[in-house]
């Protein structure tokens, strides 16, 4: 029978995500709570003491790259087959830990990431499914009542990591910290010859950042709103995605067209415009110079800066 854990990642979380963590220990084979909190918070450590949650305070050590790097060397260490990865934000859907299992069983023994269709519920739209030839890309349809389907990019969140994809792909890239660390492993799966499915008949709701939808007319646009902080490792990062896999795969520079919208975005609509393009133009010259880690290692000027201005 195949083994399906399932690995939990904690920043801050309020105390209704706090709660909804039993719904995980009774889903799948084994639980582990990653409290990637700066410092250990003691709400999810009364939690998982009382309920017999197992928990690690990895203290944001490598960001979020680094909190799923320990809990899957952690899970996989206690003879797991596959383990499934959720942001604190997520709501697995009924039947998930059932519908994975029967995934897992028919690739038994073999390298895959599995994951279910996203819905946004900030943009109250999916996510598209994509494949890609390394230099186009292509929208998938998908039905419903479809098998799994090969795609070509998973977010991390209600993915399900094979331990051999483990072992073939190797830790996630901790240097880039948050941003594209899932887009990253997927790059680095289709290098590797590990294929990504998409499971039609799972839904998971997701929120992705704080979206907004703004009107010029008969014209719409959708802001992110994401802070100054997200926004250069957001451009950072997709410059070194491009730098790292784009002369193999082309579409691996399509991140960077999306920092451009970005700043259209920042342009028209957002709010602390100074501050996120500032950041993106940041972010461009440490991607091109390889600076990466936490902001505090990277510009640890910037960083103590902003850290003064938020203490007032």
């Amino acid at each position: 029978m195949t083994t399906l854990g399932a690995l939990v990642i904690l920043y801050h979380p309020t105390d209704a995500q706090l709660a909804a963590l039993g719904a995980w220990r009774h889903a799948c084979d084994a639980l582990l709570v990653v409290d990637n909190t700066p410092q250990p918070d003691m709400r999810a450590r009364e939690l998982c003491a009382r309920d017999g949650i197992a928990l690690l305070h990895h203290g944001n050590r490598g960001g979020v790259a680094g909190a799923y790097n320990a809990g899957l060397a952690a899970l996989f260490r206690r003879n797991v087959d596959a383990v499934a990865l959720f942001d604190q934000d997520s709501s697995v859907p009924a039947g998930y830990f059932a519908t994975m299992r029967d995934v897992c069983a028919g690739l038994a023994g073999r390298a895959f990431l599995a994951g279910p269709r996203i819905f946004d519920e900030n943009a109250r739209s999916f996510l598209p499914e994509l494949a890609t030839n390394g230099i186009s890309l292509r929208r998938l349809r998908v039905a419903p009542d479809a098998p799994p389907q090969r795609c070509a990019f998973l977010i991390s969140s209600g993915c399900v990591v094979s331990r051999a994809a483990f072992d073939v792909l190797g830790r996630f890239d901790e240097t880039l910290f948050i941003d594209h660390v899932d887009t990253e492993y997927s790059f680095r799966a289709l290098a590797r010859n590990v294929p990504l499915y998409v499971v039609p008949s799972l839904v998971l709701k997701h929120r992705i950042g704080a979206k907004q939808r703004h009107a010029f007319g008969p014209f719409e646009m959708t802001s992110m709103n994401h802070s100054w902080q997200r926004r250069y490792y957001s451009a950072r990062n997709a410059v070194q995605l491009g730098m790292q896999y784009g002369l193999r795969f082309p579409v691996a520079m399509v991140p960077n067209l999306l920092t451009v919208w970005q700043v259209v975005q920042i342009a028209l609509v957002e709010r602390d415009k100074r501050a996120k393009l500032a950041g993106i133009l940041y972010g461009i010259a440490d991607g091109l110079l390889g600076r990466l880690g936490p902001l505090e290692r990277a510009r640890p000027r910037l960083a103590a800066r902003a850290q003064r201005v938020q203490q007032g």
